[in-house]
């Protein structure tokens, strides 16, 4: 019978690519690693790992499994987290996957009125990029992704969205003298600089990456793994980015950073409250998508749900 153990080395020797890369990630021995995966394959039958130069990879069969392996976990988790909330429904645990900006901006704030609302609530939360988010969710490692707007092969369920909006960003002092007094910088100009981006998988990444191909344009890019990161790399004058307004309405209302006006941008755009399709919705995340539309933080989408009565202005789900 395959153990919690076992599945956890097998993604782990697939996330790094080595038997000691797993070691290290699961804090045990690289014989242990070894040992663990040798049961394993005989337990299935046939190989799942393969040398590669000085590197592991799965084999197919292995591949397979792993598919299996993440979705077992997260099932098995959410499986212990629901038994916990049926004994204690004083004390929810809300499992959020949430894009950069959400979870480094939004949420905070957020979370802390909740936890004020339910002070037993535990708060599992992921911050990642769109692509891996749905992978999450997916996997039933989370209950609830807020992202950008799914795409037609995401299979979730939108049940509430807030508006925010894109803008392109420069430091004020190198704008001026990049661009002069204008904020209106031509494609020529604004090609002419460094563009700060976000790493692939990234909403964001892919609206920047439309408007370089819109514009025509290939400026030399530098990529970064946060936008915490890719604001302070702003600030510092050491190029422009695409980045959202809730991340630097500080900024901005200050003066140290500025808008730049280039066609599309400033450009209106919805982040998502998202939750896996064909099944009912849990619980705790109703009961937290409900307190978010009670303060106006979101709005309630019509459908699959009937929407009833309003709480302090706002519909409300269930």
């Amino acid at each position: 019978m395959m153990t919690n153990t076992q599945l956890k080395t097998l993604l782990a020797v697939a996330d790094t690519g080595s038997v000691i890369g797993a070691s290290r990630r699961l804090f045990v021995s690289s014989a242990a690693v070894s040992s663990t995966l040798a049961a394993l394959s005989r337990e299935v039958g046939t190989d799942l790992t393969q040398r590669v130069g000085r590197g592991l990879t799965l084999t197919p069969a292995g591949s397979v499994l792993a598919g299996y392996a993440a979705t077992l976990l997260g099932a098995m988790e959410e499986a212990i987290v629901r038994s916990r909330e049926a004994s204690r429904p004083d004390a929810p645990t809300l499992r959020i996957g949430a894009v950069a900006t959400v979870g480094e901006e939004l949420l905070p704030r957020w979370l802390q009125g909740y936890l004020e609302l339910v002070p037993h609530a535990t708060i599992n939360l992921e911050v990642a990029n769109k692509t891996s988010l749905f992978e999450l969710l997916n996997d039933h490692r989370v209950d609830l992704v807020i992202s950008g707007r799914p795409t037609q092969s995401e299979f979730v369920r939108v049940i509430a969205t807030r508006a925010h909006e894109l803008a392109l960003i420069a430091n004020e002092r190198r704008a001026t003298e990049w661009f002069g007094g204008s904020l209106s910088p031509t494609a020529q100009q604004i090609g002419e600089h460094t563009w700060l981006v976000r790493e692939p998988g990234s909403g964001t990444r892919a609206s920047a990456e439309e408007l370089l191909g819109e514009l025509a344009i290939s400026p030399a890019t530098l990529s970064v793994g946060s936008n915490l990161a890719m604001k302070r790399l702003v600030e510092l004058g050491l190029g422009i980015a695409v980045i959202s307004t809730e991340s630097v309405a500080k900024e901005l209302a200050a003066g140290e950073l500025v808008s730049l006006t280039v066609e599309p941008f400033p450009q209106r755009r919805t982040w998502c409250l998202a939750v896996r399709t064909g099944e009912a919705l849990v619980g705790s995340i109703e009961h937290f998508a409900n307190y978010l539309g009670s303060m106006g933080e979101v709005e309630f989408t019509p459908a699959p749900h009937a929407l009833g009565e309003k709480v302090h202005g706002s519909q409300r789900l269930g």
